[in-house]
Order: C-alpha cells, then sequence, then structure tokens
C-alpha cells in the first residue's frame, strides 16, 4: 500500500508530473508507470514463431519472438537462435551488446542470412562476400549488407525525405530545421535506443507538448527538476540527478513519509527541521 501523501513542507513544490503544491523549496516525486506488461511469445526452434493471425494467408510466416515483425533476414550465431537481423543490429550498435537474446551466450560472431533453417556452422561455410569487422557481423547476400548499412546511416526520418546526413547529429539536425521546419527531442536522441529514421519529428509546439505531456502511448513526458530547471529523459535520471544534487530530511525518510521528498539545499531543509521536527 502506498502510503499517505504528506503535507508539503512551508517551502516545497512538487515536480511537473505531480500535482503542484504552489510553494517552493521541496518536491514529491511519484513516477507512474502506465502500460500494461506484454508476454514474449516462446520461441520455436530458431528464436522464431509462427504468425498466428487466423484467417491470414501467410499464418506460416515466421516472425521475430522480440519485435513480432515478419523476418526479411534473420541472425544467427553460434547458439542458433534466430532473430530478425534488425533487433539484432539494435543490440549490437546501439545497446553494445553481443549476447543472445534468448540464451544470453556471448556471440562474437553472427551471421544475417535469408536461411530460416541452416545452423550456424554450416552458414559459416558457405561463401560470405560481406562483413563488418566491428560489430562481428557477416552477410551471406549483398541485399542483407545493404539494409544493414541503410539502417546504420543517419536517414532523414521525414517520409518523403531520402536525405542522409553525412556529418552526423549535427548535420540532421541542421537539415531537418532548414527543410521540414521540424527538430528532434534531445533527450530522445542521447537516451532512447532508436537508429535515426526511427527518431519522431516535432513543430516548436509537438515538442512542447512532448516534453510535458508525452505522445498517448504510455510515455508521459519528461520530468523536470523544479530547482534546477532542467529536464531529464525519465524518473529514473531525475532520482539520480535529486540524490546527488538536493538533500532529503532522514527523519521523514527513516519514518515512511519522505522517500520521495526532495529539498532544494541544507537551508531550506534546516527550515524544514525547524518547523517539522524542532519546533
Amino acid at each position: 500500500m502506498t502510503p499517505p501523501r504528506p503535507e508539503p513542507a512551508a517551502a516545497a513544490t512538487t515536480t511537473r508530473n505531480a500535482e503542484n503544491s504552489g510553494k517552493s523549496g521541496a518536491h514529491d516525486q511519484r513516477p507512474q508507470r502506465k502500460g500494461k506488461r506484454t508476454q514474449h511469445a516462446k520461441p520455436h526452434q530458431h528464436g522464431t514463431t509462427p504468425n498466428d493471425n487466423t484467417g491470414n494467408a501467410d499464418d506460416d510466416e515466421a516472425v521475430c519472438f522480440i519485435c513480432a515483425d515478419s523476418v526479411t533476414f534473420y541472425a544467427v550465431g553460434q547458439c542458433d537462435h534466430r532473430t530478425c537481423f534488425r533487433c539484432n543490429l539494435r543490440l549490437r550498435e546501439l545497446f553494445k551488446s553481443k549476447a543472445c537474446p534468448y540464451c544470453k551466450s556471448e556471440l562474437d560472431t553472427i551471421v544475417y542470412t535469408r536461411d530460416s533453417e541452416a545452423e550456424f556452422a554450416d552458414v559459416l561455410q558457405r561463401q560470405l562476400p560481406f562483413e563488418d569487422q566491428e560489430l562481428g557481423i557477416k552477410f551471406d547476400c549483398k541485399e542483407a549488407y545493404d539494409a544493414t548499412k541503410h539502417a546504420l546511416q543517419f536517414n532523414c526520418p521525414h517520409r518523403k525525405c531520402n536525405y542522409v546526413a553525412t556529418d552526423g547529429w549535427k548535420d540532421l539536425k541542421a537539415h531537418v530545421r532548414a527543410e521540414h521546419a521540424l527538430q528532434f527531442c534531445d533527450l530522445c536522441l542521447q537516451n532512447k535506443k532508436s537508429f535515426a529514421h526511427e527518431h519522431k519529428l516535432f513543430t516548436k509546439a509537438q515538442l512542447r507538448s512532448h516534453y510535458a505531456r508525452g505522445d498517448g502511448t504510455g510515455f508521459t513526458g519528461h520530468p523536470d527538476c523544479e530547482f534546477c530547471r532542467r529536464s531529464f529523459y525519465d524518473n529514473d535520471q531525475l532520482f539520480d540527478h535529486c540524490r546527488k544534487k538536493h538533500e532529503q530530511c532522514f527523519i521523514c525518510v527513516r519514518g515512511g513519509t519522505g522517500r520521495q521528498v526532495y529539498y532544494a539545499n541544507y537551508q531550506t531543509l534546516e527550515e524544514h527541521f525547524n518547523s517539522d521536527h524542532f519546533s
């Protein structure tokens, strides 16, 4: 049971995502976990599962057990578990992980292939004309290599634009501002594990709404520290900032009523001590 919310101190404010107390000096952070938990389908023999949409002509089409999308190219490693190449590429490039998402085996080398059945050892015996040595990926066809190369580029997310930035994020952000009058969310660019073309573009008004309220899909906005007037990607980052830069009342924390209440500095904490504990 969640303990009752304590009365705010004489110098207390809440975070933007909480009810505003109308005072200043401390804030009460209460992150909300919205959205339902999803359960991944249990993978079949090679890490894929058949599409179970009844009435679909492609009922036997294999889909990735991570993203549930149909598979164009398989990623297969020594453990012989299969995912789609995009999920594997996301793990290796963005999350910097070479572990199999199913059995957690470390896979120094992976092969992207159209073959849905051949074991990894057999695929390695074939001619593999393309390779990305940095990511440890081999390709058995040019199409898989080209699709991977495209995903790693700084492609403009605008659906009617084919621009590819050659100078990284700085170049791509300048392009979307100049050509589309749009902009990225910098916090999402820094923290969200997405390829360039997967990020959203916003008008100025849409970006303000994105920060304040989210997008209606379970994301409720980027929380901010009202002491520092600085936004953070999520509540975990905000809590970490508050623990390092602001103060807590150890008496309230010990009593179970102030675990998420912070004070701007020691002076405001001392005022709280004098008014609420030592008066």
